[in-house]
């Protein structure tokens, strides 16, 4: 775990910034990344869909793509747990240290990590990401304050079918259960999302390169396809704040729910998934002690 350097650190969170995430629920970053280190996770990424592995997980996600699904939205899990370079991108210290920071928690731990590659000039049916929250799938999670950092590989414009919020829903109640991820007809979803008549207002977030944006685990998004003649593809890191931990829950007919970390992660003295364990969810950040 890496400190950033010096000349870096003005490149944090103001608390302005801080404020705005806390009253949006997303916040777009200035260019933490270099072209080079971008390059370097990309190549990562090209590793890993030629079946390269510097390592190998227990079990395969069964949302994985493969290519005999063919060119339709790629999502691909733990890849940081598999290639070398997406460690690395994983572990990048700015991305830890804004999140903690936008996030106020003294420590961040990686939760889990996909590989998002939106293939251009595709049908709705099969490059749309639906209305979602991250928290409706992060069922056994005690934390309401985890967050997200989407990092793009490329500059994202608008035609790109870019990650798209809806503004200040992370305040909205009854988000927890939104698991639209693959349901395409977003109009069809919006009625379905609005809360108590709240005004829905999508915000696209367009970025140019080395840019990340962080969103709250509460926060509706989706992203539309992707219209361009290129590939839209980033990482979506996952993470949790300090006091994270797994909780046994069960769903409304009594049967008992589950993230792939309660696969590959440790047990703890009472038999339950450890969310701190250090090979699957390693701490990202820490404030340094004095």
């Amino acid at each position: 775990m890496t400190m950033p350097t010096d000349d870096r650190l003005a490149l944090l969170p103001s608390e302005a910034d801080i404020a705005h995430y806390e009253e949006h629920g997303w916040w777009i970053s200035p260019k933490l990344l270099s072209a080079e280190e971008i390059d370097e996770a990309w190549f990562g990424a090209e590793r890993y869909y030629s079946g390269e592995r510097d390592a190998v997980l227990p079990f395969e996600a069964g949302t994985d793509w493969t290519e005999q699904r063919g060119n339709i939205l790629r999502q691909n899990d733990y890849v940081s747990l598999q290639i070398e370079q997406l460690w690395t991108l994983v572990h990048h210290p700015m991305i830890a240290a804004t999140a903690a920071r936008l996030a106020r928690t003294p420590s961040v731990r990686l939760f889990h990590d996909q590989l998002i590659n939106k293939p251009p000039q595709v049908s709705h049916e099969v490059s749309t990401v639906g209305w979602h929250t991250d928290i409706a799938y992060w069922k056994t999670c005690s934390s309401r304050e985890m967050i997200s950092a989407w990092i793009p590989f490329q500059t994202v414009t608008a035609d790109m079918g870019p990650m798209t919020v809806i503004d200040r829903s992370h305040r909205w109640p009854r988000n927890d259960r939104l698991e639209f991820f693959h349901e395409w007809d977003l109009d069809a979803i919006t009625a379905r999302i609005a809360s108590d008549g709240a005004e829905l207002v999508p915000i696209r977030l367009l970025m140019e390169l080395g840019q990340v944006s962080f969103h709250h685990c509460r926060t509706i998004h989706g992203s539309p396809p992707n219209l361009s003649d290129r590939p839209r593809a980033a990482l979506a890191l996952h993470m949790q704040d300090a006091t994270n931990r797994y909780v046994p829950t069960v769903d409304d007919h009594g049967n008992r729910q589950s993230h792939l970390n309660d696969f590959l992660c440790r047990t703890d003295e009472s038999g339950n998934p450890d969310y701190t364990d250090p090979d699957v969810c390693p701490v990202l950040w820490e404030e340094p002690h004095e």
